[in-house]
């Protein structure tokens, strides 16, 4: 069983991403139709169409769709390890703290970051 303020936490993520969303669906007719995607590695930076927008959107959500399957079942993780018996629920409550700032994270970074100079003009 998932503890409520697991779930709770867990909600921040959609929270951000539905916000954001939000006001790049707001903002999306005075964003030109080809945007500059940055480069990465010394690899020139690029041109692309302004539904690449949505691009970071679908991947966050593929992340925490990974996390929260890994947060339902932590008994199936392979610690490096070996913890007590009565210890273990403790550590699975770590483990999935641990995971939904990874969660929160992902979402700032892949988000709103991602193209923040052509979408917050």
């Amino acid at each position: 069983m998932i503890p409520k303020h697991i779930k709770f936490l867990f909600c921040i993520p959609f929270i951000i991403i539905i916000a954001y969303t939000a006001y790049l669906l707001s903002r999306y007719n005075s964003i030109p139709d080809i945007i500059h995607i940055p480069g990465y590695g010394g690899k020139n930076d690029g041109f692309g169409s302004k539904l690449f927008l949505f691009v970071p959107i679908v991947l966050n959500l593929a992340i925490l769709a990974f996390i929260w399957l890994i947060i339902r079942k932590p008994d199936k993780i392979k610690f490096t390890f070996e913890g007590k018996e009565e210890d273990q629920e403790k550590t699975y409550a770590q483990y999935q703290l641990v995971l939904i700032i990874l969660a929160l994270f992902v979402t700032l970074i892949m988000s709103p970051l991602s193209f923040s100079d052509v979408v917050f003009k």
